[in-house]
């Protein structure tokens, strides 16, 4: 069974990129331009990771969309990996208070990084 990845960002560069990186690896990838947009894809889906871009300029935001998966039962455990610019501590520590599982600076980590962390939540462990 394929993994399912959502890309939630607004600009549409870095959401076209991170898509066509994740596309390289045998997943599913959804991407939502807008709050809104994904929480059209949740309200049908359950991804298995959510990428999630912490300053979206849409009306609502990120923070609308952690609301969301908190408000849905089947939603809760879905890991959540924060996207920024801000490498402000108190805010890193406010997200990882509300169960995002990684905060993530856009300027220190690469797309590979990226990557690898995103593909951590959706790989099972190696046997040993």
């Amino acid at each position: 069974m394929k993994s399912t990845i959502l890309i939630v960002d607004d600009d549409r560069l870095i959401l076209n990129t991170m898509k066509e990186r994740f596309s390289t690896w045998d997943c599913e990838v959804f991407a939502a331009h807008s709050p809104t947009e994904a929480k059209d894809f949740l309200a049908g889906a359950t991804p298995d990771v959510i990428l999630l871009d912490l300053l979206l300029t849409a009306d609502e935001g990120s923070q609308s969309i952690l609301d969301y998966l908190k408000s849905q039962d089947r939603l809760v455990n879905v890991p959540v990996l924060v996207l920024t610019n801000l490498d402000k501590p108190e805010l890193r520590e406010s997200m990882l208070r509300q169960g995002v599982k990684e905060y993530i600076i856009k300027g220190n980590a690469s797309l590979d990084e990226i990557y690898t962390k995103v593909l951590a939540y959706v790989q099972p462990p190696a046997k040993v």
